[in-house]
């Protein structure tokens, strides 16, 4: 679904953007700010020193585009971005509406804005680094990429490796509506080698499976799969069966 450019505009997008949603019970206005990065980020400077040799080779990582905060807070109104937005010289995006108290899918929400929003600037001004032929080298290097992704997982907590999930799951769900073969096979490997770090009980397979599902009912089982995952972490067991029964409700 195309961006909806309040200020600015697709055709010359700044790299850096205010994102609103509205509350869609009370009216309420949520933000976030995305940002590109201009330049390429070494993730191995900041890998603790004991596990440097076991990283040594690690490249660019996959840190050039982000939102910060994750899931959107509340701002003042509508008015205040506008006049935020033309100081700082941001894009402006209207995300639509959400429930602020879901916070997995606000999340989900902000990650799909990030992709959306890095693709267009790509598509425009091509990718941030200078020298694309040693990116494009680097990341056909799967077996280091896989063992670096292997050593960041196991540093990060139940929660982190949750919230990157999420992040993999908004990558992958973009890359199904962009048809981007080369996308949807980087996202599905990632999220699988994020998966030998989670519990068989989040049933990561049965999430990949909805997320690239073609169906009707394909988006709103992924959306239940990632919330039955925050759901088993959190040990929230009366939401969790309400998740099972909507699930059990789809795919029956």
């Amino acid at each position: 679904m195309p961006l909806n450019f309040v200020n600015g505009a697709a055709s010359n997008p700044k790299g850096h953007a205010l994102v609103f949603f509205e509350d869609s019970a009370s009216g309420a206005y949520y933000a976030s700010y995305v940002v590109l990065l201009p330049i390429t980020v070494d993730v191995s400077k900041y890998v603790p020193p004991f596990l440097m040799n076991q990283v040594g080779e690690l490249g660019a990582g996959d840190m050039n585009a982000f939102a910060f905060p994750p899931a959107p807070e509340p701002v003042t109104d509508l008015e205040y971005l506008l006049q935020l937005s033309d100081q700082r010289s941001d894009d402006l995006i209207d995300a639509g509406t959400i429930r602020p108290s879901d916070v997995t899918d606000s999340m989900m929400k902000v990650n799909e804005i990030v992709e959306e929003y890095l693709q267009i600037y790509e598509d425009i001004f091509g990718t941030f680094s200078s020298d694309q032929s040693e990116i494009d080298e680097s990341s056909s290097e799967s077996n280091n990429t896989t063992g670096v992704n292997d050593v960041l997982y196991s540093l990060m907590g139940d929660s982190d490796r949750l919230s990157e999930l999420t992040k993999l799951v908004g990558k992958l769900r973009y890359s199904i509506q962009t048809e981007e073969e080369g996308l949807i096979s980087e996202a599905r490997e990632e999220i699988k080698v994020l998966s030998t770090f989670l519990p068989d009980s989040f049933e990561i397979d049965k999430l990949i499976q909805a997320a690239v599902g073609s169906n009707d009912g394909s988006e709103t089982l992924t959306d239940l799969y990632l919330k039955r995952c925050f759901h088993l972490h959190r040990e929230e067991y009366a939401e969790l069966a309400a998740i099972e029964t909507e699930i059990a409700a789809i795919v029956r």
